[in-house]
């Protein structure tokens, strides 16, 4: 694997360059398990264009579908998704990574700075403390969600329990990575008024949307606020504001809905608002009928679908620390600077004129 490493690194010398390539390889791996004749129920080799869209939408964890994962894909094609969307979650990068350090022990500068790339640690000296915390953080919370998810579908569903721990093991990578993949035709429209399903997905998909760099600032300060970077407090508030925002707005146009919301009671109601609010920023799961929604919510929805989650995953859509005003990165950095430290004029003219604007179109 450091040969491997050692060879991306060196053939492609930007660090995106080699991101690009894993994650294509993955997809192209991904591709053919899901082609093989096991992968399927019916036995028969999946169709190339069904095995490499499923395979796509997989590692880049967006949990579109072409068929429906459980009944036409077998067990161990929902093990090869399941794979795939962890893969995807974590980072084609960071899992090189990983798989480095544990049969060497040991990273080049290149490749330290290509992991730091797609990790954004703080450093390229810290990437081995970054990975090992990304990578227990991410066992930890899909352990958690697995736990609450196999309970209930053992207790409240009767699912015996290796069933029941197959189902919440894969909805709990699902969620956690956003991915959106479920093993159920309606998704998770069953379980619109089962608080335990719904609020451990909801969850589960929020922190893992968040972003690795947030998350860890918030358990290093979370009792000091103002010591949070600009980073962190913008997409708590983007977050916080869309959640809000996001629920009021679904119960008001769906209220009276029959299809949606109009046929449950009050808590029913908030509980389906809110994971309404929730799935389309980033994750994919519903709990309702989305072809009976009312046009304002399929508007709102592919409002929270523009912006899309936090800055952890590298996904073809806006993340939710681009939705505050463009220059705010910039006020930043102009923050950290030490007091009574000033540009020179000649290094302002020489700066890329994107690098004086936000980092140009997005970061």
């Amino acid at each position: 694997m450091n040969r491997v490493l050692a060879w991306l690194t060196s053939r492609f010398q930007q660090p995106a360059q080699v991101v690009v390539l894993g994650f294509g390889l993955a997809i192209t791996a991904g591709t053919a398990l899901l082609a093989l004749p096991a992968a399927t129920t019916s036995g028969e080799p999946a169709g190339l264009v069904d095995a490499l869209f499923t395979a796509t939408s997989a590692v880049c964890v967006t949990g579109l579908a072409v068929v429906d994962t459980a009944s036409h894909w077998s067990v161990f094609g929902e093990l090869v998704i399941a794979g795939l969307v962890q893969v995807g979650g974590l980072g084609i990068m960071t899992m090189a990574t990983v798989f480095t350090l544990l049969v060497s022990g040991r990273l080049g500068l290149r490749a330290k700075i290509v992991a730091q790339a797609e990790t954004k640690a703080l450093s390229a000296s810290d990437i081995r403390h970054v990975i090992r915390k990304v990578v227990l953080f991410t066992l930890l919370c899909e352990s958690v969600a697995a736990v609450v998810l196999t309970g209930r579908f053992m207790i409240a569903y009767g699912e015996p329990f290796g069933r029941a721990l197959y189902l919440g093991g894969f909805h709990a990578v699902a969620s956690f990575n956003n991915a959106g993949f479920a093993l159920w035709p309606d998704s998770l429209m069953r379980f619109v008024t089962d608080p335990w399903i719904c609020l451990t997905v909801a969850f589960a998909c929020i922190v893992g949307g968040l972003g690795f760099p947030v998350v860890f600032e918030l358990a290093r300060t979370w009792r000091h606020p103002h010591k949070w970077s600009v980073l962190t407090r913008i997409t708590l508030g983007v977050t916080v504001t869309l959640l809000v925002l996001g629920t009021l707005v679904f119960l008001m146009t769906e209220w009276r809905n029959p299809g949606t919301l109009g046929a449950l009671d009050e808590p029913d109601k908030l509980l389906a608002a809110f994971f309404t609010a929730v799935m389309p920023r980033s994750a994919g799961f519903n709990t309702l009928d989305v072809s009976a929604m009312y046009p304002s919510s399929w508007l709102l929805t592919d409002l929270l679908m523009f912006i899309g989650g936090g800055q952890r995953r590298h996904r073809g859509r806006h993340q939710g620390d681009h939705g505050g005003p463009a220059g705010v990165r910039g006020v930043g950095r102009a923050a950290r600077r030490e007091p009574g430290q000033r540009r020179s004029p000649a290094a302002a003219r020489h700066q890329p004129a994107a690098g004086r604007h936000g980092d140009g179109a997005g970061g």
